[in-house]
């Protein structure tokens, strides 16, 4: 009886929460609506959603229904994706958005009135003119800009090809492959920065990684034999393979084209050694013994336990391979294909799926599912999405990798005569964008010589791992984490849980002592929206934060900071109705 008693209040209180919209956006009234890739239930779906869900319109007319909506179809925005969901069971949310009164032009107006800061105005409405079905959306990622830069600026995580000693990091020791150095802080910040690159060519690294239903299958099918031209004279079947596995897992062909010539060159030819002449994407996979390369399982002893011969494996994207590996780049990349099955039948076309399919997939669910949509975003993990995961997770490098990707995206584009598509760019906004960024006398602000070295203190390593201090608080933690999930996180930076059992849940109030190996800290963790310490939202944790806010229950300081699901340093009605929502799975708490 008290807790159905506890629930009618809640219900009560939450009448007087104030409702909080969003413009031109539509919200879900039904259970497991659909959202299709075409206005009909003959597309395929994307998500299922329920009651309370909203989503960014992408058009306020309504799409004619190709079957099973007759209300017809509103055009909405699904993590990067298009998508098409009925309107019978949404409702359109239309709310005034002030703008920045500097905004002189229509324009400035509009990009004010998405969220862009008047820094973005020039270089979209300068894009906005000459390319008018283009959509420029805004990601909010709640960060400070220097902040952002000081987190990606860690030693090892950027290299490129440059000779202005601004622009170079000497106090950072890790290898590099030959010609790169390592990136000042000056340098993180300029090819960090989107305002640098609101142009016609470099706004493609903002592009949807997402197959663009404005693009033909034509246009993307001739795109693909154009560009990889080279390598389908050895390969007939590659583009065959690519065009399936990207219809399969809804990834973009240009992107995925353009991510094996940013990888292995346009022409995909090793220019010097023994290889010299032939597809480096297929030196195992040529169907000759000249490779003759086994990967070898080994036993403590090093004595080998097995050999596998690594003829017939592909891995097009470099996927494994890492900086400082030089002459045996080739060879992490073929074991890496080998670990994930990308080839090995001895049959050609066979492999190509393998391996083309393998690399897809890897992309989309390795980074696009986690809010990763963008080459942009591939290199710097900065979307609100992956708030656990900020700043790790990441495909290269190379500060220069998007602006390379964008380049081969746009000249493919053009060349196919297409650039008047609605191309939609998905922008990351940042606060104080025009902050200068001073590099420190020896390299950039807060280097290390190692960055999987005892040289990072525990502070570094844990804000580095995603996660967030509060004095002796430790949160960013996702709910349903263990403690073995949150020791690998911070282990890939030189760090270690210890006096702790690691297959247990994360939970808040939990005690941990965390070690760089000079030194240790002890830290009080805290799950947004647990309350009760099992690493769980239930109703148990619903009714502890209401039992709070009414007076009746009283919170230790680890309660409070896990009751506090908004944010905003206050434990009130709009709290109670994230933990809620979290509950109903209509809402997901931030941590």
């Amino acid at each position: 009886m008290r807790i159905r008693l506890s629930m009618l209040i809640t219900i009560l209180l939450l009448t007087f929460v104030p409702s909080i919209v969003l413009a031109d956006s539509v919200e879900i009234a039904g259970s497991a609506v659909a959202i299709r890739t075409l206005p009909g239930t003959n597309g395929s779906l994307i998500i299922r959603t329920n009651h309370g869900d909203s989503f960014n319109l992408l058009s306020n007319d309504k799409f004619k229904d190709q079957g099973g909506c007759p209300d017809g179809w509103y055009k909405v925005s699904v993590d990067g994706r298009e998508g098409y969901v009925c309107s019978t069971y949404v409702r359109v949310i239309k709310t005034t958005v002030s703008t920045d009164p500097s905004a002189v032009s229509n324009c400035e107006k509009e990009m004010s009135s998405k969220g862009f800061p008047k820094e973005y105005w020039g270089g979209l409405c300068n894009l906005q003119i000459n390319h008018p079905n283009w959509v420029f959306n805004p990601v909010n990622t709640g960060l400070d800009f220097k902040t952002a830069v000081e987190k990606e600026s860690a030693c090892g995580k950027n290299t490129l090809q440059t000779t202005n000693p601004e622009y170079i990091d000497n106090s950072c020791t890790s290898k590099t492959d030959s010609g790169y150095v390592h990136a000042s802080q000056k340098a993180v910040a300029y090819y960090m920065n989107p305002v640098n690159f609101l142009d016609e060519k470099n706004i493609f690294m903002f592009e949807s990684n997402y197959i663009n239903t404005g693009v033909s299958d034509t246009s993307y099918e001739a795109i693909v034999n154009s560009r990889l031209s080279s390598y389908i004279k050895y390969l007939p079947t590659l583009s065959s393979a690519l065009n399936a596995a990207c219809k399969t897992n809804n990834v973009n062909q240009v992107m995925l084209s353009s991510r094996i010539i940013q990888e292995l060159g346009s022409t995909g030819l090793a220019t010097s050694g023994k290889y010299k002449g032939q597809l480096l994407s297929c030196i195992s996979g040529n169907y000759t013994s000249r490779w003759n390369k086994f990967y070898e399982v080994k036993d403590a002893a090093g004595n080998i336990l097995e050999k596998h011969n690594l003829d017939h494996y592909y891995n097009f994207f470099n996927v494994g391979v890492y900086d400082g590996t030089n002459g045996d780049a080739a060879y992490r990349a073929v074991e890496a294909a080998y670990k994930r099955g990308w080839g090995g039948t001895g049959n050609q076309t066979q492999d190509l799926v393998l391996a083309i399919g393998g690399g897809a997939n890897f992309l989309k669910t390795k980074y696009m599912d986690k809010g990763q949509y963008t080459v942009y975003a591939h290199k710097f993990n900065i979307h609100p999405k992956s708030s656990s995961s900020l700043y790790v997770n990441q495909y290269m490098t190379n500060l220069k990798g998007p602006s390379g990707e964008a380049s081969i995206a746009y000249n493919a584009y053009k060349n196919a005569g297409i650039l008047g598509s609605p191309f939609v760019f998905y922008i990351p906004v940042f606060s104080n964008v025009d902050v200068p960024i001073d590099n420190s006398p020896g390299g950039s602000i807060g280097d290390s010589s190692n960055n999987t070295s005892n040289g990072m203190n525990t502070e570094t390593i844990l804000t580095s791992s995603g996660l967030k201090i509060n004095g002796s608080y430790l949160s960013g933690i996702e709910i349903g984490s263990s403690l073995n999930d949150l020791n690998n996180k911070i282990n890939a930076l030189g760090g270690s849980l210890s006096g702790v059992d690691l297959k247990s849940k994360v939970g808040t109030g939990m005690k941990i002592n965390v070690t760089n190996g000079s030194e240790t800290k002890a830290y009080t963790l805290v799950v947004k929206g647990d309350t009760s310490g099992d690493g769980v939202v239930n109703a148990l944790d619903l009714l502890q934060v209401q039992k709070g806010i009414l007076g009746t229950y009283k919170m230790n300081e680890a309660q409070k900071l896990g009751a506090d699901t908004s944010g905003d340093g206050k434990i009130n009605a709009l709290d109670l109705l994230q933990v809620q929502k979290s509950i109903l799975g209509t809402y997901k708490i931030v941590q």
